[in-house]
């Protein structure tokens, strides 16, 4: 396989590892209406740039206040007071934190739904970007980034002290690509995968907080984080929760919030505030409780160690650091500890087989492989062997897409044919298989065929209309009615 394939499909696959040059700095010489508050904004085309959009979400209140002295310099200029009139609020007397949110296929408006009653209850601005997504070359992830940071800067009533980024999967590392060369971000919430290639060693100068599912195949990458974000002297936490690869359930995401109100109360941004502080860590003591209850010492641990952290210089740490001492010398959680430790190594091991294997094992191979990962044969097993093997299969398919689709980019069809099958075989529900293999079948003008897996896509839930419509391959099938029945198939 050509180098130039090689290094595609490694984008796709692990997010893009290039620098960006920022637009943070640049000066808007327009003021502009601020869009209502405590509505979501499906989608807006950039004010000060036309070829970015992205969804949002404005608080109606500041949940939290500047510390003494703060005021004046969060202050919305009188000018663009006058411009904008009053806003609906917040008030125009305070600028509000803001967090802008990276989907890996460019969907700002999820991240924006989900997290916006998160938005509301801790005050922040959400943007959700619609133009970032894995994939795309360096040029245009700079172009993108530097557009951002123009527009939050010029439109929105941000304080510059707390701007954050926040990722998912290849949207995790584009934050953190953002945040490494913009110095004005604070903190990153990075959400399925880690930092680009080098990240620890380049001096970053924002914190950190890492979230990956216990079935995500990005997790132990996650977890490895810590020991050199320690060694850099980076503030940060990494924390686990019971699910797979996707943006994080929004109790989980509350976390990252709540660990950015304290540090700003840390660094001295917002006031102290008691209240909210009880509240959290009253918060963590039921899910130590919980996670003890359930035997899960490891998550128990992890609880402790993250409530240390969240309560730094803000609340009394003692009974947190004796439950995580008494959890660390208990003989389970040392036998769970080096369980999982194993787990790590088997499933490094079993990812490079999957690699090597892809084009040299026969279709019987892996439907074998495939369902020796399933469940019943699972029984009885440790509950690590189980979530090892969903992250298995969510690495497999995740690795057959980014193959599939690097060498169709490449127009090398009959390669893609082989990596299709066991795409499909690797993760039977998802409809992408049946869109690729539908792109090979129109290239050879196997037409029915090709509307055929059309139609099997759409029936497993594609409703991608555009993208189906603008397909270059697909063009020889508008002609056929068949072609306009699907096209309406598609809600």
């Amino acid at each position: 396989m050509k180098r130039s394939l090689k290094v595609f499909i490694f984008l796709s696959l692990y997010g893009i590892t290039a620098s960006c040059s920022s637009g943070g700095n640049k000066k808007a010489e327009t003021n502009y209406v601020v869009p209502k508050s405590g509505v979501i904004h499906e989608h807006i085309v950039g004010f000060t740039d036309k070829n970015i959009s992205y969804a949002l979400y404005i608080p109606t209140k500041i949940s939290h206040q500047p510390a003494p002295g703060l005021s004046a310099k969060n202050a919305i200029p009188t000018t663009t007071q006058k411009r904008e009139g009053k806003l609906n609020p917040p008030p125009a007397s305070l600028r509000l934190p803001v967090m802008v949110a990276f989907d890996p296929h460019g969907s700002g408006l999820l991240p924006v739904k989900t997290y916006k009653d998160l938005a509301e209850k801790y005050g922040f601005i959400l943007i959700g970007s619609n133009n970032s997504k894995n994939g795309l070359s360096f040029p245009e992830i700079r172009s993108i980034l530097s557009s951002m940071f123009t527009e939050i800067h010029a439109v929105y009533p941000v304080d510059t002290t707390r701007i954050y980024m926040l990722g998912f999967s290849g949207g995790s590392r584009i934050a953190s690509i953002a945040a490494g060369e913009y110095g004005g971000v604070k903190a990153v919430i990075g959400c399925g995968a880690g930092l680009p290639t080098g990240a620890p060693s380049m001096g970053f100068r924002f914190d950190y907080f890492g979230i990956a599912g216990t079935a995500d195949f990005n997790m132990f990458e996650m977890l490895q984080l810590d020991e050199p974000m320690n060694q850099a002297g980076i503030r940060h936490f990494i924390t686990t929760f019971p699910g797979p690869h996707a943006w994080p359930p929004v109790a989980v995401m509350e976390e990252g919030f709540q660990w950015l109100i304290l540090n700003a109360m840390r660094d001295g941004t917002l006031r102290k505030d008691d209240a909210v502080i009880s509240r959290i860590m009253a918060g963590f003591n039921q899910r130590i409780a919980d996670a003890k209850s359930g035997n899960h010492l490891i998550a128990a641990n992890d609880a402790c160690k993250e409530a240390i952290l969240f309560a730094d210089g803000l609340a009394p740490a003692d009974e947190f650091i004796q439950q995580s001492a008494a959890i660390e010398q208990h003989p389970e959680y040392q036998k769970q500890l080096a369980y999982r430790a194993e787990i790590m190594k088997k499933e490094t091991e079993e990812q490079n087989l999957f690699e090597s294997a892809l084009l040299t094992k026969d279709l019987s191979w892996w439907k074998n492989r495939v369902s020796m990962m399933g469940r019943k044969y699972m029984k009885g097993k440790n509950p690590e062997d189980t979530l090892m093997n969903t992250r298995l299969k969510a690495f497999l398919s995740l690795y057959c897409y980014s193959y599939a689709n690097a060498v169709l980019v490449h127009r090398e069809y009959n390669e893609a044919g082989k990596a299709i099958a066991v795409y499909e075989v690797a993760d039977p529900p998802n409809p992408e298989p049946n869109y690729m293999r539908a792109i090979v079948l129109a290239v050879r003008s196997e037409n029915d065929s090709a509307i055929g897996q059309l139609q099997i896509a759409v029936s497993k839930g594609f409703t991608d209309k555009i993208r189906i419509i603008q397909q270059p391959e697909f063009q020889s099938l508008k002609s056929l009615p068949a072609w306009f029945d699907l096209i309406k198939s598609i809600q």
